[in-house]
């Protein structure tokens, strides 16, 4: 077999992008399944399935997304657990008969059910799970879906393991993670894998043929440092646009890095082939606008660049194989790929500032001390976020239109040359928050804005929001004087409903002033007298 075929089982087009009962070619069979690696959510699947006796009656369903891997994992575990009181039902999405739907064929499946004595597993996508739940000809079942869907309940006979429980990234209390992602990388790159050891035998012949780009591609993405660029980037894409990584749609993603006709960086930036990298474009560092990237572009481009960069070419051409680019984008690109790596003069080290991910490390550092927080480390950091960063962001949204107010003061209404303005005194409330230990790491975390001297038995005092990164990014840029436009829409509408809640309390406050350019009148409520003065 050669190399350049069997890139092709990581492909989302291939046969093999599912995986199915029928017999199919043994090589190909043999490589995809070494690239398969066991996650936790195996280990409990199993260990569920291991729990059936023949006395107990179970379903058990295993949910999630199209291509996260619910194929593969229920033909293992069809193919470990032949038990004749183990029925399984690979894809839900399927059915039987010609003439018969999804739906039609799972009422079925559990007519058969109620009146035998097995139990019964079940893939389905978590679509389709919901759909079921509002057709299902059994009550019960229904009733069952419903209550998972909507507060996750579960029982001992009526089960369900959903890939959506176990996040491909986890953000630990020094640094970010991704088990799945880095296994699955060594699994095609190791030099024990059958990949690589494909790669060796056809090295020096694919090197002079057409197809010597996949070799070189290959080459890159065995290089440990380019698979942490690799990670970080397809963290940035799953905390910036929520991006969900299945199995299936990362050995894609590196099959258009390796086989695309441009080198392994271009593909990363320019693909628009795989939805992962469709994303990814977004973080192009050759969109980049700084000072250093500029004057290299410039430079580039009148061919006035110093000796230095021709010997860190030379590196290139030695050490890497890359020749002559034809621009300045697909260098920039190179650099960051690079950023974590030295070659021989280290020329692109002069980028790293500029490749730095000062927003992404920003959030981590507030996100780690929400998720891990302890009161002696945690409270002078996020007492500095709380004061000088979320609650300035918001007092500067609310009061756009009189910028000139207090910190303890907020714009709630005009009317004609009249500006009211509540008096409200917030911050952190650090015991909410030390109290509600959060129970996934999911990548956003809560805020607790205590509403203070605020005595109302109809509202709790503690104002309780989700931030994730498009958040804060707003967040920031808010305090920098920016101003939302109709591409914000959608972190915009989690801002302006954070703002509402608390103009509630705002509305509410023991003072309240009506200010023009010529007097203002004060409201000031002491139990059950208000005093006005001026």
């Amino acid at each position: 077999m050669r190399f350049v075929d069997a890139l092709g089982v990581l492909s989302k087009s291939s046969s093999f992008a599912v995986s199915t009962e029928s017999d199919r070619d043994e090589g190909l069979t043999r490589i995809k399944s070494n690239l398969y690696v066991a996650m936790p959510i195996e280990e409990d699947f199993m260990s569920l399935l291991a729990q059936i006796s023949e006395e107990s009656k179970k379903i058990i369903f295993l949910c999630g997304s199209s291509g996260d891997g619910k194929s593969e994992l229920m033909l293992r575990a069809k193919q470990a657990f032949t038990q004749h009181y183990i029925h399984f039902h690979l894809d839900a999405t399927h059915s039987f008969e010609p003439h018969d739907n999804a739906i039609v064929t799972l009422d079925r499946i559990f007519d058969e059910f109620d009146k035998g004595s097995h139990s019964l597993v079940i893939g389905i996508n978590i679509g389709m799970l919901g759909n079921y739940s509002e057709e299902a000809k059994n009550k019960n079942i229904s009733d069952k879906i419903k209550k998972y869907l909507e507060f996750k309940e579960k029982s001992d006979d009526f089960n369900f393991v959903n890939f959506e429980d176990y996040p491909k990234f986890e953000i630990t209390e020094t640094n970010y993670k991704s088990d799945f992602i880095t296994r699955l990388l060594k699994r095609i790159t190791s030099p024990s894998s059958e990949l690589y050891q494909l790669y060796i035998k056809d090295e020096s012949e694919g090197l002079n043929s057409t197809d010597y780009l996949k070799f070189l591609n290959y080459k890159l993405l065995c290089n440990e440092k380019v698979q942490e660029v690799v990670v970080e980037l397809l963290l940035k894409v799953r905390l910036f646009r929520n991006q969900f990584i299945t199995a299936r749609t990362f050995l894609d993603l590196i099959y258009e890095l390796i086989c695309q006709k441009d080198y392994l960086f271009n593909n990363l930036f320019s693909c628009n082939n795989n939805e992962i990298l469709e994303k990814v474009i977004e973080f192009d560092p050759s969109r980049l606008r700084t000072k250093t990237i500029d004057r290299f572009v410039i430079g580039y481009e009148l061919d006035s660049l110093t000796q230095e960069f021709e010997i860190f070419k030379q590196s290139l051409k030695a050490e890497l194989m890359i020749g002559s680019l034809n621009n300045s984008n697909s260098y920039i690109r190179l650099f960051y790929i690079l950023k974590f790596e030295d070659i021989g003069n280290n020329f692109h080290k002069k980028f790293t500032e500029d490749f730095s991910e000062s927003l992404l490390s920003n959030y981590l550092e507030v996100y780690r001390h929400h998720i891990y927080y302890d009161a002696v480390k945690s409270r002078s950091v996020l007492r500095n976020f709380y004061n000088k960063e979320l609650l300035s962001a918001i007092r500067s949204y609310i009061n756009k239109k009189a910028p000139y107010l207090g910190d303890e003061q907020f714009l709630i209404a005009e009317y004609d040359e009249y500006k009211v303005i509540s008096h409200l005194k917030i911050g952190p409330d650090f015991s909410a928050l030390e109290k509600d230990q959060p129970k996934y790491n999911n990548g956003h975390f809560d805020v607790y804005i205590r509403i203070k001297d605020f005595c109302d038995e109809e509202n709790d005092p503690t104002l309780v929001f989700s931030v994730d990164i498009n958040l804060y990014e707003l967040l920031s840029r808010l305090r920098a004087g920016y101003r939302p436009n109709k591409n914000d829409r959608s972190v915009v509408v989690m801002l302006n409903e954070i703002v509402n809640r608390l103009l509630i309390f705002a509305n509410k406050s023991n003072q309240i002033n009506f200010k023009s350019s010529f007097e203002e009148i004060k409201f000031i409520r002491e139990d059950s007298c208000i005093e006005v003065g001026y």
